[in-house]
């Protein structure tokens, strides 16, 4: 019967598959290629060398971002013999004490503690029954919950690794070297364009750099990057991993604002910078790339006050509405004529002026889309506290279901002791006709018209127009 049990329990093991052996695959020293996106995306591709100890084998990739997107990886053999991958998996929980524990519900630990009358060490045999909410331990029959001493792991627990790892099961030629190119897209990489003016405003001109900000938190560093940035928006359906390859790009003649070392290209819908110098992305770290920089731009700045309200014409209204400032602004347009001309990444502009003594002095921030040549671009600093302005309707006709006429004025004080001009504009609806005004208008959209308004020092200028509306 021992003979029948032995060839049994033979028979079993022999029908068991075999564990593949399994491969480290550690990232290269440094030199990845990072492509960084606007929206907290990145694609990361590195050089990994391995060997196959045998025709079917795990490679663990360490060294990957916590962030990664397994679906997404991609692994082109670029010297050597191609390799075949039949299934992958991402561990991405990692070892702390509290996976540990969770992990070892139902297993035996140790409790090691000091008797505090001999000061001697003792060890006691635990189990773990659970790790939820504390843990919760059986000592000799009795339950505890918390723990007297510390806990020593008999073992590491099935699952849990020192780092997030992609394991990839494949198959190819065993003993010989292989060079391949490791791809995949991953959170926790983004960017932005901060830029910073200094305005000049007797000149009327301005010197505006531009930082690229790039934050890492995917829980690894990226030393000696090739670091590309894509300004614009990536359409993004779902895991598309064979087009992780950057396609080819056109390349764009050098514009004047580029940082030394940055170069710009065309890629399909966006604009890609690429950096010269390779740089560290550290973890947990907001690093600041020089990306632009242009002296003695064209600048002028205007004030503007806006009505965001459209559907006033399709009512009558009691009343003035309430009080409004204008708001300040600063307006260039992004061409060579004004010392710019290459596309200008969204982002944050800060604008710096002067005081009396030439001391640089914060005036204001405004957020700005992403910019193509030969748009103008305008730059919010802040609202006027001494430029009020009142709206009043001052009459209204309801001609039919969907024809409505109304009358407005629009005053406009100026406190200051010098005259200024105030752009007036105003939301129109769909269909729309000024019958009647006292300033001349400027049709600027299909949405909105504005007028420009001399008003004069400490005193005012009052704006009436006639609409008539269709809805």
């Amino acid at each position: 019967m021992h003979k029948m049990l032995a060839t049994a329990v033979f028979t079993s093991l022999l029908a068991a598959p075999l564990q593949a052996a399994e491969v480290n695959v550690p990232a290269a020293a440094g030199g990845a290629d990072v492509t960084v996106y606007n929206s907290d995306l990145a694609l990361v591709r590195e050089h990994r060398a391995f060997k196959l100890p045998a025709a079917a084998a795990q490679l663990a990739f360490t060294g990957v971002s916590g962030r990664m997107q397994p679906e997404t990886a991609l692994l082109e053999v670029v010297k050597g013999d191609p390799v075949k991958v039949t299934e992958q998996a991402f561990d991405f929980d990692v070892i702390t004490p509290e996976t540990l524990l969770e992990r070892s519900v139902g297993k035996e630990v140790a409790i090691y503690s000091i008797n505090p009358a001999t000061g001697r060490e003792t060890v006691t045999p635990a189990r773990v029954l659970s790790a939820t909410n504390g843990v919760v331990l059986d000592i000799g029959g009795k339950i505890h919950t918390s723990v007297p001493g510390r806990i020593v792991f008999n073992t590491l627990p099935a699952g849990l690794r020192t780092t997030p790892t992609l394991v990839m099961n494949v198959t190819g030629s065993a003993g010989k070297d292989a060079d391949a190119e490791f791809s995949y897209l991953t959170g926790g990489l983004t960017w932005r364009a901060d830029y910073v003016m200094q305005y000049d405003a007797d000149a009327g001109r301005m010197d505006l750099a531009a930082w690229a900000t790039i934050t890492n938190t995917t829980g690894v560093d990226f030393k000696d990057a090739k670091v590309k940035l894509v300004a614009g928006d990536v359409n993004r359906v779902g895991p598309q991993p064979r087009a992780l390859r950057l396609m080819e790009g056109k390349a764009m003649a050098a514009s004047a604002p580029l940082a030394d070392g940055v170069s710009e290209q065309a890629l399909d819908a966006t604009h890609m910078y690429a950096m010269k110098t390779p740089t560290t992305l550290a973890d947990k770290e907001t690093k600041q790339l020089a990306l632009m920089s242009s002296q003695g731009v064209m600048v002028r700045r205007e004030l503007s006050v806006r009505n965001d309200q459209p559907y006033i014409y399709s009512n009558l209204t009691r009343g003035p509405m309430p009080e409004a400032r204008v708001e300040a602004e600063l307006v260039f347009k992004n061409d060579t004529n004004s010392k710019l001309g290459g596309s200008l990444p969204a982002g944050t502009v800060r604008v710096y002026g002067m005081d009396d003594q030439g001391a640089p002095q914060f005036i204001g921030e405004s957020a700005i889309d992403h910019t193509a040549v030969g748009s103008e671009v305008r730059v919010k600093l802040g609202r006027e506290f001494d430029v009020p302005v009142t709206r009043e309707q001052t009459n209204f006709v309801k001609a039919s279901d969907t024809i409505t006429i109304s009358a407005w004025k629009v005053t406009v004080k100026n406190a200051k002791s010098r005259p200024i001009k105030v752009r007036v504009v105003e939301p129109m609806p769909e269909a729309w006709e000024i019958t009647k005004e006292s300033h001349p208008h400027k049709d600027t959209s299909a949405a909105t018209t504005e007028w420009l308004l001399d008003v004069p020092a400490k005193g005012q200028t009052v704006l009436e127009y006639n609409v008539k509306s269709v809805f």
